[in-house]
């Protein structure tokens, strides 16, 4: 059976399961608690009545906010009675998480900003970092900020929650198969295969280009899309350790003029290039390596009598140069001989 009890002086009233229950929640009752929560009460009435209570629509191009919702108050700074029990709501999600111990604020957001500017530098655009589970308002507000509906502009954030800095720290560079990137790479690898024997006429049939847009083995172009610069990785990968086809005058024809035009031009073959700096822009290959007595040597040449090519001549530097790397491989000098056609021992003999 319950029981009620109210107190005349502060208004307070409660009900419970028993009276003797009721009695005793009347003696320890504060009235002064309860004056105080009235005198709150009555002025936070004076202040909802005194607020215009009119829906504001949202003025925003892209988003459509709905009223009834925390974004709405604080963006639209809509103030009608659903978007108030919003706010109210989520400020005392708020402050319960603040009391649980695990409500975790906001950070910096310079750092995701950061990675997030130099991922576009690299060429990388908005609509595959946004795959990360990011929203595009949320990248615009940490870019550029945004304009609010009485015309100003808000500048671009300094915190953001922590979950979204982790998820845009961890995203990594991808680019879209159309995306700029710097050619640098790409020339060099090209250049290194002409000085191998394969005409360009050849590559750009592999790589799928007519050959009037072909242009990267005279680096006309600073900037290539990555479709094209994987596509060159892949065929220099394929073909970087294989000498041409020379079956017939025209291949023997076509390989020939490929290696004197990239001589002429002091471009080096594969073996001659460091493969894990060929996209540093930083790195410089030399055009010619001269040997201790100041020789130049023909990599390109020593390639092809290495890989059983003996049509190929050799200055005797040369000569010394592929057996003294054949030696340093662990292989005999009798395979040498057998597959090069150079004899060794007159070799080691005039270098001695």
């Amino acid at each position: 059976m319950t029981a009620t009890r109210w107190c005349r002086t502060c208004g307070w009233k409660a009900t419970y399961q028993s009276a003797a229950m009721a009695d005793h929640r009347k003696r320890i009752h504060s009235c002064e608690k309860w004056l105080r929560r009235a005198e709150a009460a009555a002025r936070r009435s004076a202040r909802e009545a005194a607020l215009d209570r009119t829906p504001r629509p949202c003025l925003h191009k892209e988003a459509d906010h709905q009223h009834g919702t925390y974004a709405c108050y604080v963006l639209d700074q809509c103030r009608c009675i659903p978007c108030t029990r919003a706010n109210a709501a989520y400020e005392q999600d708020r402050t319960r998480q603040q009391a649980y111990g695990r409500w975790n604020g906001l950070v910096d957001a310079e750092p995701a900003r950061q990675h997030i500017q130099d991922l576009m530098a690299a060429g990388m655009g908005l609509k595959q970092i946004q795959k990360a589970g990011v929203s595009t308002g949320t990248l615009t507000k940490l870019l550029y900020g945004i304009d609010r509906p009485d015309g100003t502009h808000r500048p671009p954030a300094a915190r953001i929650r922590p979950a979204t800095a982790e998820r845009l720290l961890a995203v990594k560079l991808h680019l879209a198969p159309g995306a700029k990137v710097d050619a640098t790479g790409s020339i060099r690898r090209v250049r290194a295969l002409v000085a191998l024997g394969w005409s360009q006429s050849k590559l750009a049939a592999r790589l799928g280009i007519r050959r009037s847009n072909f242009h990267f083995a005279t680096g006309r172009r600073a900037q290539c899309t990555k479709a094209h610069a994987d596509a060159i990785v892949a065929l220099y990968d394929t073909l970087s350790m294989t000498v041409p086809p020379e079956v017939d005058h025209r291949d023997k024809a076509a390989a020939s003029r490929a290696r004197r035009y990239a001589k002429e031009r002091g471009w080096l073959p594969p073996l001659a290039l460091d493969d894990d700096r060929l996209d540093d822009p930083d790195y410089e290959p030399a055009s010619l390596t001269p040997d201790a007595t100041g020789d130049v040597l023909d990599h390109a040449a020593i390639y092809r009598r290495t890989h059983g090519d003996k049509s190929v001549r050799l200055t005797r530097n040369e000569a010394a140069q592929l057996v003294e790397d054949w030696i340093a491989a662990g292989r005999s000098l009798s395979e040498c001989e057998r597959v090069t056609g150079v004899n060794t021992a007159r070799v080691r003999r005039e270098v001695a």
